[in-house]
């Protein structure tokens, strides 16, 4: 894919919706993620705080401290690895909102078919996300020398709308998949 031109316009509301219903989805992931992890460790150290009839106080302190060492590391790194996932997936729609704009690219799209099944791709020319999958009308619609146009947010780089000769695909919260 090489792109002619590219601008930035402004987000209308539709789009500023969209991308804070996605960001909301995404969050409640991660929290719900983050909140089960953490009540697996906090059930876990309840454990370690129980005192068996038979078992030594000696064994029983170790077990303890054991288990409280594994809990407080393992939160830690749960906690770390959550803040950097963050980072990664949900704050980019934020910075998004705050910009309040979106980019509109035109370049010459490059189609490819896989060769045993049935699947439509449309070259991207970005590293993160190679092929994006696009459908049979749109693959069929790409011809040499057609001009298409895609909406993308830039910093979460969410796919708003995609044209191709004038037929459109329109991205949604349901297939949010479809980043560059």
């Amino acid at each position: 894919m090489r792109i002619v031109n590219r601008e930035q316009i402004l987000l209308n509301d539709a789009d500023r919706k969209l991308l804070a219903t996605v960001r909301l989805k995404r969050t409640i992931f991660l929290l719900l993620a983050y909140l089960s992890l953490v009540a697996i460790l906090a059930f876990v150290f309840m454990t370690g705080q129980l005192r068996s009839a038979e078992t030594s106080v000696e064994k029983m302190l170790r077990y303890r401290r054991a288990t409280n060492l594994f809990t407080g590391f393992s939160l830690l790194l749960f906690t770390i690895i959550f803040v950097i996932y963050y980072f990664k997936t949900v704050y980019p729609f934020t910075r998004d909102l705050k910009k309040g704009l979106k980019t509109v690219s035109w370049f010459y799209p490059a189609a490819y078919k896989t060769p045993y099944f049935d699947s439509f791709f449309l070259k991207t020319g970005s590293p993160k996300k190679p092929m994006l999958p696009i459908p049979k009308n749109l693959f069929d619609a790409i011809e040499p020398g057609v001009l298409a146009y895609i909406l993308i947010a830039p910093a979460s780089r969410f796919v708003f709308l995609l044209d191709i000769d004038g037929q459109q695909l329109e991205f949604n919260e349901r297939n949010v998949v479809l980043d560059l």
